[in-house]
């Protein structure tokens, strides 16, 4: 299944628009439909934020993003030199 997809089917099963993911992310609802059409990719931040408003690891709507850490755990795993 396409990634776009998923998005999709994850905000429709869980009874929501656009609209409503797009406030409950703090996104505008452009972007979401953007990003499932696959006119845009989400940045990290934008995909955590889309997967938090759904209640699903971030892994689950956007698999590239599978082991990526959050951007504030990569800064305080950095060897301090």
């Amino acid at each position: 299944m396409k990634i776009v997809n998923k998005l999709k089917n994850i905000r429709t099963q869980m009874g929501l628009s656009q609209r409503e993911l797009a406030k409950k992310a703090g996104l505008s609802p452009s972007l979401i439909a953007q990003i499932e059409l696959g006119q845009k990719h989400p940045s990290w931040l934008t995909a955590d934020r889309i997967a938090a408003a759904l209640g699903v690891p971030v892994e689950i709507v956007f698999p590239r993003f599978a082991k990526r850490l959050s951007p504030k755990l990569e800064d305080t795993t950095k060897a301090k030199v």
